[in-house]
C-alpha cells in the first residue's frame, strides 16, 4: 500500500501563557502581517475574477481575524529579551473571539467600512449580540464565517442555512481600507 501524506499541523496541548525571545516575538508579528496581506490579496483578486462574494469575503473575515491577532500581540512589551504571551488566548481560541473581536472594535473606531459588507439588517440569530450590532451591517460572526465554506442545516431543521449576501462594492472597500491600515502598521 503506497505511504499517504496529509497536510495537518501538529497538534500542541493547551499551553496558557508562553515565555518566548522578543526575535520570535517579532518574527509572529510580521509574519501575521505578511498573512493577513495575502488573505486580502487573495479575496481581492478572486472578487475581481468573478469569485463568490460570499466565498470572497469570508476570506476576507480571516484576514480580519489575523489583523485581531496583531493587534493583540503588538499590546505585549518586551521584558530583559523575553515576551510572556497568552498563548492560548492568542493561537488556540477554537471560535477566534479574542481576535475577532479586538479586530472588529479597532476598525469600528478607525475605519467602519471595513466591518461593513452589506446594507440592511443580519439576523441577530446568525450574529452574536454581545459582540456585534444586529441593528447595523457588520462583518459575520464565527459560524456565519464557517458557513461560507460549508453547507448545513438551519437551525429550524426545514431547510439549508443561507450565507447573508455580500455587496461586492463594500467588500471590496473593506479589503482596500485594511490593506491600506496592515501596511501602515510597523512592527517594532
Amino acid at each position: 500500500m503506497p505511504k499517504v501524506n496529509y497536510w495537518k499541523t501538529e497538534d500542541v496541548s493547551l499551553i496558557p501563557n508562553r515565555l518566548i525571545p522578543e526575535d520570535l516575538w517579532k518574527q509572529l508579528m510580521q509574519g501575521t502581517l505578511d498573512g493577513v496581506i495575502r488573505q486580502l490579496d487573495a479575496s481581492n483578486k478572486l472578487l475581481l475574477n468573478g469569485g463568490n462574494e460570499a466565498i470572497c469575503a469570508g476570506l476576507y473575515t480571516y484576514a480580519v481575524e489575523e489583523y485581531g491577532k496583531l493587534l493583540l500581540l503588538k499590546q505585549y512589551v518586551p521584558s530583559n529579551g523575553k515576551v510572556t504571551i497568552d498563548y492560548e488566548k492568542i493561537f488556540r481560541d477554537k471560535r477566534h473571539e479574542n481576535k475577532y473581536r479586538v479586530a472588529i472594535e479597532n476598525l469600528k473606531k478607525q475605519a467602519p467600512e471595513c466591518t461593513i459588507l452589506m446594507k440592511g439588517l443580519f439576523d441577530p440569530a446568525m450574529f452574536d449580540p454581545q459582540i456585534f450590532d444586529t441593528t447595523a451591517p457588520i462583518v459575520a460572526d464565527f459560524k456565519t464565517r464557517m458557513a461560507t465554506f460549508y453547507c448545513d442545516i438551519a437551525d429550524s431543521g426545514d431547510g439549508i442555512k443561507q450565507v447573508p449576501p455580500v455587496d461586492k462594492s463594500l467588500l471590496k472597500s473593506a479589503i482596500d481600507k485594511l490593506k491600506i491600515i496592515a501596511l501602515a502598521m510597523t512592527i517594532l
